[in-house]
């Protein structure tokens, strides 16, 4: 007989492991201890239906990801307003990875920051000492140390940043260290042979499924003709079949087909959803469709029309947003459409122009602007 709870564990296990790959004892406890008593399952499925490697060990859980890479999913700094990692941000990283290789399990900060600059020489890397550099390398520390791979012991990273001669005395956890790279390093000798590597993984059945649980909608253009046809043919069984492990529903059109987190939970940006520049993207993503018509007329629309648009909702809905998000305008907008651009409703032109991608017609919200008297009871827009 199934076990109704151990069926329940394992759709909450995936789920948060495709979410989140990276997760600790100290962090997610129960989750760890969910995750270790289904270990042997949650690793076959994987490996089976999308060619992902589970690595489980005492107090560490990592879903190790390949065959399909994302674009718009970086590292995202460890501050109270994240953002992704810069290039020299990701460089110092990689050093302090390949520093602490074979090193001790406690080590003072200025004998690390030595390892890294001899890692950075060996690699060829120049790597300065300037306030900018160390800043970077802090930043890859904090990183480190809110991921449970580093740990504070006396004294701490921050002061690094502005004194070059600050120490501390750091624990490392090399066995943390050593799961963080995936396979595909191996053997890499530039960045694009690196990325062809992680693609170059699975049959073409195992990829789309990828599409389908990574990406929020997979259109027709995203694939060759005969494997779209293949997934199109498909799609009831491998919808059933993510649904169960998932809980993602996976829908069918025409265009393209969308795997859709209804309890959310699953999904790294949910939309819609509060907040001003969501408000903002799904008013605009609304007014594209309707005042555009894509489905009659499928050309881009002119970034300077886009830019009108926004201008219009700001100037009618501005009162209710943010007011350090609406500071600068060419930043306000440029979150915006970065947003409509990871849900896949829309993608950008090497011009500037704005293709509305068919996903956007789900989106037409009706709007209720509360006024007067009861204007101070309406927290958000929508």
């Amino acid at each position: 007989m199934t076990d109704p709870q151990r069926d329940g564990e394992l759709v909450a296990a995936t789920r948060a492991l495709l979410a989140r790959p990276w997760r600790t004892a100290e962090s997610d406890p129960d989750l760890v201890a969910t995750i270790r008593r289904h270990a042997d399952a949650l690793d076959a499925w994987f490996t089976q239906e999308l060619n992902y490697r589970l690595v489980v060990t005492a107090d560490t859980a990592r879903l190790v990801k390949t065959g399909h890479v994302p674009t718009d999913r970086p590292l995202r700094t460890s501050s109270a307003s994240p953002r992704p990692f810069t290039s020299a941000e990701y460089t110092a990283l990689a050093l302090v990875l390949a520093a602490t290789t074979s090193g001790p399990d406690r080590t003072s900060l200025r004998d690390l920051v030595n390892a890294v600059h001899s890692a950075a020489a060996e690699a060829g890397v120049v790597l300065d000492t300037d306030a900018a550099s160390r800043r970077a390398l802090v930043t890859a520390l904090r990183w480190l140390i809110a991921q449970g791979m580093l740990r504070e012991l006396d004294r701490g990273i921050a002061l690094y940043e502005h004194d070059a001669d600050a120490d501390a005395l750091l624990e490392v956890r090399q066995d943390r260290m050593a799961l963080l790279p995936t396979g595909a390093v191996v053997g890499a000798e530039t960045p694009d042979e690196l990325v062809d590597r992680a693609r170059e993984r699975g049959s073409a059945a195992t990829a789309a499924r990828r599409r389908l649980v990574e990406d929020p909608v997979v259109l027709a253009a995203d694939l060759d003709p005969p494997r779209f046809a293949e997934l199109r043919r498909r799609a009831g069984d491998e919808g059933r079949r993510i649904e169960a492990r998932t809980g993602l529903v996976v829908e069918a059109r025409a265009e393209g087909l969308a795997a859709l987190d209804v309890d959310g939970g699953c999904s790294d940006i949910a939309f819609p959803t509060g907040g001003t520049v969501p408000h903002a993207a799904l008013l605009l993503v609304s007014e594209l469709v309707y005042q555009f018509r894509p489905a009659e007329d499928p050309e881009p629309i002119p970034w300077t029309s886009v830019r009108e648009v926004l201008d219009e909702l700001v100037a009618e809905h501005g009162r209710y947003w943010s007011k350090a998000a609406l500071a600068d305008r060419d930043r306000f907008a440029a979150d915006v459409l970065g947003l409509l651009v990871s849900m896949r409703l829309v993608a950008l032109e090497g011009d500037g122009a704005v293709r509305v991608l068919p996903p956007a017609a789900r989106y037409t919200p009706d709007v209720t602007v509360v006024e007067g008297e009861d204007a101070e009871e309406q927290p958000t827009l929508l």
